[in-house]
């Protein structure tokens, strides 16, 4: 083989490599797109029961439903954010995909006595909502404070191993609001909520 020849191989191995890691960017920059814009802070919480995520366009929200046979999306966004629209979009994206939608503002109080905790609690009792998918608007405190809610009373967790279980996104640590709320609620919900809402979801447990 001629040295011109060997060039050409060389050449020719040089692009093989360079098309190799082009293509190699390509498909991880599309997971990321995926995983960080399409299917943002989307998290399996508790295989076969409980799923996080952002708020998520209706036809993403459409798949995350059909794959993972969601019965119950758990809005907790306040009334209109993100726009009517969006609203009005999820509504029928979840309504077409056979799930329900439920619209539950999860307030910002640190106080667990706040009395739209107990309806947090009454949702998560009802074994008809499950496997159930959870969302606000960016996934994150709104979001971790619900499940933070469903582990210590549906999973016998305590507060500091469900937030050190759920992802924090990039963050050294859960926002204060967090903490300050799930420290709270494990300290009160003996008192404050006396009812055994658990046993309602031993079925599913078994």
């Amino acid at each position: 083989m001629g040295r011109f020849q060997i060039q050409r191989a060389i050449r020719g191995r040089l692009w093989v490599v360079v098309a190799f890691v082009l293509a190699a960017a390509a498909l991880t920059g599309g997971w990321q797109y995926r995983q960080h814009q399409r299917y943002k802070h989307l998290v399996v919480h508790q295989p076969g029961m409980v799923y996080r995520s952002a708020w998520l366009e209706p036809d993403v929200l459409s798949d995350v439903i059909e794959t993972y046979q969601i019965r119950a999306v758990i809005n907790l966004c306040k009334p209109g954010e993100m726009g009517e629209q969006r609203w009005i979009d999820e509504r029928h994206a979840v309504a077409n995909a056979g799930a329900r939608l439920i619209e539950l503002e999860m307030p910002t109080s640190v106080d667990p006595a706040d009395p739209a905790i107990e309806k947090h609690l009454q949702v998560m009792s009802d074994p008809d909502n499950y496997p159930m998918l959870v969302h606000c608007q960016h996934g994150v405190t709104r979001t971790a404070k619900h499940l933070a809610i469903y582990d210590i009373v549906f999973r016998g967790l305590t507060g500091d191993q469900s937030l050190a279980a759920q992802p924090k996104f990039g963050r050294d640590d859960h926002n204060v609001n967090v903490r300050a709320f799930v420290r709270s609620f494990e300290q009160q919900r003996h008192k404050l909520y006396p009812t055994a809402y658990a046993d309602n979801l031993k079925i599913l447990a078994r």
